[in-house]
């Protein structure tokens, strides 16, 4: 019986030593064949792959005036004056990449005074202020008309509407040009929505519409097989480059106010709203600028990515922020994000949004002079007894 399991071993033994053989040998065959060589090695070295898609960014914002730009060291020691402003470098370059792709640029003022026509005119002196001549060669390619606009701005007095969703010269006659998507629904919370609620930057997003890219590789693989209809930019395909705040010599605010929020704020503003946020780190310090930036270590650790600099506006050089680079996946980040909070934890947007708003509203209502509130020491006294004797009184009485 053994002698019987032993030579059934060797049996399957020899077959699978056969099959063996006579593959190798049906390989070399195959490749002995003539215009076989090439198949044969591409089938030993080529690996299955899987083709990931990119997406570039859908919109980039600017948060704050201090994203954008900065100030001259030619300027004067006005602290509240605007017209030291320059643009940083590197910006016309990505603002100039996102006109080439479709993205949406966006610049948020979270200032009480400001408005969209103040931000805007702000813009244009800090082109023209700009020490690079590329700076100011494309103003008005960038910002456009009312239907190719690239560059939007936005404050807290902005009017939140949705552009048509149609772009065609047919369906934009007059008696539908007013017309508003209804679709779309706008938090319109002013200083309410201020950071750290992420309202404001919300609704700027919202009231943007771009044509969105097909599913894709870098090398264009896959795409024009299904049109997405035009939309707002996703928040998770948006990033959104914060810096310092700007602090005067003296220590104090270069923008005093009781309401202004902080660098802090915008960020915590940007995660809970789930995009990619940047921090723009100022690492020299010139003494002839008329303020200096003040940077938080804890705004820093609740950023994606902590960057000294745009680069500058040669769009022939390697820049260390492009919109390729900040792409999903890109150099900095893998994964698109999710809504969260300033330790990682998810989050509901719209119940953020509706906290803030009741805390500030009732804030505004404590602050209202016409509110009177009873003091509790007093509220609290026992009644004497003559008080009581005549309480008693009065109600024998009836």
């Amino acid at each position: 019986m053994v002698a019987g399991r032993v030579i059934c071993f060797l049996a399957h033994l020899l077959t699978i030593s056969i099959v063996c053989l006579s593959y190798a040998l049906g390989f070399q065959t195959i490749a002995a064949q003539p215009g076989n060589a090439n198949r044969k090695a591409s089938a030993s070295t080529t690996k299955l792959q899987m083709v990931r898609n990119i997406d570039l960014p859908e919109a980039i914002v600017f948060y704050g005036v201090e994203s954008m730009m900065e100030h001259s060291s030619s300027g004067d020691d006005d602290d509240d004056d605007d017209s030291s402003l320059m643009l940083r470098p590197g910006v016309v370059r990505l603002i100039n990449e996102c006109l080439d792709v479709g993205t949406a640029a966006i610049l948020l003022s979270e200032e009480p005074d400001a408005s969209e026509t103040s931000a805007r005119q702000l813009f244009f002196s800090a082109c023209d202020l700009s020490l690079d001549a590329t700076a100011s060669s494309n103003i008005q390619k960038i910002i456009g008309g009312h239907d190719n606009q690239v560059l939007h701005f936005r404050t807290l007095n902005s009017h939140f509407v949705c552009p048509p969703a149609s772009e065609s010269e047919e369906e934009s006659s007059d008696d539908q040009t007013d017309e508003e998507d209804e679709s779309i629904e706008f938090y319109n919370l002013q200083s309410n929505g201020r950071s750290p609620s992420p309202a404001f930057l919300l609704d700027s997003l919202r009231s943007v519409i771009i044509d969105p890219r097909g599913f894709g590789g870098s090398s264009g693989f896959g795409r024009g097989q299904w049109v997405e209809p035009r939309r707002s930019p996703m928040t998770a395909r948006t990033v959104v480059f914060i810096a310092g705040d700007w602090v005067s010599k003296n220590g104090n605010d270069v923008a005093e106010g009781e309401e202004r929020s902080t660098v802090k704020d915008r960020c915590a503003a940007s995660r809970a709203a789930g995009c990619r946020v940047i921090y723009l780190e100022n690492l020299t310090t010139d003494e002839h600028l008329p303020v200096s930036i003040e940077d938080d270590t804890d705004a820093m650790s609740l950023c994606d990515a902590v960057i000294d600099s745009f680069g500058n506006d040669n769009a022939r050089e390697i820049q260390p922020v492009s919109l390729d680079a900040i792409s999903t996946p890109g150099d900095y980040w893998l994964n698109p994000p999710n809504p969260r909070d300033d330790v990682g934890n998810g989050v509901a947007v719209d119940e953020i949004v509706e906290y803030f708003r009741t805390e500030r509203e009732m804030e505004d209502a404590l602050s209202d002079s016409s509110c009177i509130v009873v003091d509790n020491d007093v509220a609290d006294e026992e009644i004497s007894e003559d008080e009581m004797a005549a309480i008693l009184a009065d109600i024998d009485a009836l």
